[in-house]
């Protein structure tokens, strides 16, 4: 994911436990607010963050773990529905 976020040319400009400021794929700073963070566990094998969108309202959930944890998640969202 970090990888995929730097060829986009976005990047992390500031972050605390309250907000984050992203510099987005056109190069404009976008601001939310954190609503939940999801520390990494060795029991988990993922960490996660709740963000909401200052300027839409919209929420995004980033979710980063091992391959053994994310590989079936990533499955299970691919199949077609019936």
């Amino acid at each position: 994911m970090v990888k995929f976020g730097f060829q986009l040319n976005m990047s992390l400009v500031e972050r605390d436990r309250l907000y984050c400021f992203l510099r987005n794929a056109e190069g404009k700073v976008e601001e939310y607010d954190v609503l939940a963070s999801f520390p990494f566990t060795s029991e988990s094998k993922k960490m996660g963050i709740l963000l909401k969108s200052r300027a839409t309202q919209k929420v995004l959930y980033y979710l980063k773990g091992a391959e053994v944890v994310m590989e079936p998640k990533i499955k299970a969202q691919a199949r077609p529905a019936l």
